[in-house]
């Protein structure tokens, strides 16, 4: 029994016997005294019982209350996410609430709809609820939930998936979960991305019914503005709400009418979706024909049919009160991109355009200037990623007032990532939605990276294996520490001199190093499911003469000239190369040579830097003469 000072005010559970003196029970009680010092019966305690009731003079009835034994009494048992976030084996010792009372027994029979057969003493009972409950406080977040409806859904470990709500104030809302495993009578362990247990150390976990589970919906691209009464889904509070758009506003904003709770609210367009419905094993959208969208039940699989982004002129004419994107080429600014409005034209090809998100240096009014027609596209169409980005997909990350490019470089917790940007070298962490998917505005349209049907890239080009020695590298075997950011390397054929971003794990000896690659990945086999393939970074051991400190960043506003010697960002690496020269009618856009391929391709200036040469512990400018040459080899080449 426990033996422990209580105090007044403290809950507990007192511990009885039933009438057949067959049976162990424990009431919820407070302690209204707790035993004193001068008293005689210093083991006993005065409580007021929760669930026991007895009459009053005047007909009505009353808590009971009564001195009871301190060595009968013991706090409510702890839960833990291993005790209440499973279901019940047999021969399981449990406490079964009946009515008003914990009683001990032992599962001696699993049925249907989260029942079980337990006894008690010497007698068999069926629990009446479709919830068995162990003990636990008052505020229970892992149960099993029984919907009270079939279904037939099947969803496999790991599946990406959205869970609904029945908790009052939150009835009919949508949060993204993944699916940790199954349990019998389709029941299934879920880890919510969004929701926290209480203390805010882990994700929340929770078993459910399949009838409160559906997949993720389909990716839609929404081009341009919602319409008045359209049926959306709102991102409030961790989850999607659905709702109605009540009145289009400015600057992509709605007021949203939500019909469970009668309220209003003002929602950015970046967090609506258009609505679907889940319906006999496909989904429904609201505004469109079900024939044009369909999602199998036991594979997700994103078909995107009739939806197709602008098809405009090759050059795009933009009228006043436009809303664009200017992308910067400022030094330690290149390559972003910042929304802006047209306000007028200023003859051939330019145009005032005042910004939305950046000030004069008073910080009183938005920064208006000339902007060359080279430098600006239309606003790309709104995708919404309703699943997880990928590793290393390709992503805009909205930081300083403007859209970064760069690569999902981790999957983080939750719904956050690491990005890394080339461009600057750095990794940073952005919310889901902080991050959508990139696009290229390529004559006359926008092209989504992430649906491109392009050949995926071969997993892993071998770099950091020294096959020669070019007389560039002299290093010292323990220059590298552990989690220093460093190039590594590749010789193998077709990505010869690609330099890919890495961070040293850890010193091998004998002149080798442990690294893992940013850019980089790598599949493992999943242990219990061998037909699935997780991705993760890279690692492996490299050579130390294939390693390199990572160069400066130095960013320069100033053109590239022909026959300059520069790194490309191509295939996830700094390939070298050479300028051959600055394609017209294209802003900064430059014919690149690229030595591994031997092929002439189109880099924005923000994807090429200065190349240099890491020689005896020192960054060297090389000659030009080598790329002249290659220039004069390439004089009866097309470009």
């Amino acid at each position: 029994m426990w033996q422990q000072h209580f105090n007044k005010g403290d809950t507990v559970e007192e511990l009885t016997k039933s009438n057949d003196e067959a049976t162990y029970c424990y009431h919820a009680a407070t302690i209204l005294r707790s035993p004193a010092k001068k008293r005689k019966k210093k083991n006993t305690l005065y409580v007021e019982y929760r669930t026991i009731k007895v009459p009053d003079a005047d007909g009505s009835s009353r808590p009971l209350r009564e001195h009871v034994d301190a060595s009968r009494v013991r706090p409510p048992p702890l839960q833990t996410t291993a005790e209440t976030g499973r279901g019940f084996g047999l021969c399981e010792n449990v406490d079964a609430f009946d009515g008003n009372r914990w009683k001990v027994g032992s599962v001696v029979g699993i049925l249907m709809n989260s029942k079980y057969l337990v006894v008690f003493g010497d007698k068999k009972e069926q629990t009446k609820s479709s919830q068995l409950e162990i003990v636990k406080p008052e505020r229970v977040k892992l149960r099993i939930k029984y919907g009270g409806g079939a279904s037939d859904a099947k969803f496999s470990k790991g599946k990406m998936v959205e869970v609904r709500s029945d908790e009052e104030g939150f009835q009919g809302s949508w949060y993204t979960a993944v699916v940790v495993d199954s349990v019998a009578n389709g029941k299934f362990l879920v880890q919510y991305q969004t929701l926290k247990t209480d203390d805010e150390t882990e994700l929340l976990k929770e078993y459910l019914d399949a009838s409160y589970i559906r997949p993720c919906p389909l990716e839609i691209p929404q081009i341009g503005y919602f319409e008045q009464f359209q049926e959306v889904d709102a991102w409030y509070n961790d989850g999607w709400w659905v709702g109605r758009i009540f009145k289009v506003l400015d600057d992509y904003r709605y007021v949203v009418h939500f019909g469970c709770t009668n309220d209003e609210m003002t929602v950015d367009h970046s967090k609506l979706r258009p609505h679907q419905m889940w319906i006999d094993g496909r989904w429904i959208a609201a505004s469109v024909h079900s024939s044009e969208l369909e999602l199998k039940s036991e594979e997700r699989e994103v078909k995107i049919r009739k939806i197709k982004f602008c098809e405009t002129m090759p050059e795009a004419i933009f009228s006043n009160g436009t809303l664009v994107e200017i992308k910067s080429d400022e030094e330690g600014y290149q390559g972003s991109w910042y929304p802006a409005v047209i306000v007028s034209s200023m003859g051939k090809d330019e145009y005032l355009v005042e910004y939305q998100t950046l000030k004069t240096e008073d910080e009183t009014e938005l920064i208006k200037e000339k902007a060359d027609a080279l430098y600006m596209r239309p606003c790309p169409p709104v995708i919404q990623r309703l699943d997880r980005f990928k590793l290393l997909e390709k992503v805009d990350g909205w930081y300083n007032d403007g859209w970064w490019v760069g690569l999902i470089s981790r999957v983080l917790d939750g719904i956050t990532y690491a990005v890394y940007f080339w461009t600057s070298n750095e990794e940073l962490q952005f919310n889901h939605f902080d991050l959508r998917p990139h696009q290229e505005w390529i004559g006359g349209k926008f092209i989504a990276d992430f649906l491109k049907n392009s050949s995926e890239l071969p997993l892993k080009p071998k770099p950091g294996k020294l096959k020669r020695h070019d007389g560039l590298i002299s290093l010292e075997t323990n220059y590298f520490t552990k989690g220093m950011k460093a190039e590594v390397r590749s010789d193998e054929e077709g990505y010869s001199n690609s330099w890919y971003p890495a961070i040293i794990i850890a010193s091998k000896g004998t002149g080798k190093y442990l690294v893992e690659y940013l850019t980089l990945k790598s599949y493992r086999e999943v242990e219990l499911l061998k037909s699935d393939r997780e991705v993760e970074l890279l690692k492996e051991v490299a050579d130390a003469q294939c390693i390199r400190p990572c160069p400066p960043v130095i960013q320069r506003s100033d053109p590239f000239e022909p026959f300059e010697d520069v790194d490309a960002w191509y295939n996830n690496a700094w390939c070298v190369g050479g300028v051959c020269h600055v394609i017209k009618n294209k802003g900064s856009v430059y014919a690149v040579y690229i030595r591994s391929t031997n092929e002439v391709l189109e880099f924005q200036h923000s994807d090429l830097r200065a190349h240099r040469n890491w020689v005896d512990g020192k960054w060297v400018v090389p000659c030009q003469v080598v790329m002249l040459i290659i220039w004069v080899l390439l004089q009866g080449r097309t470009l």
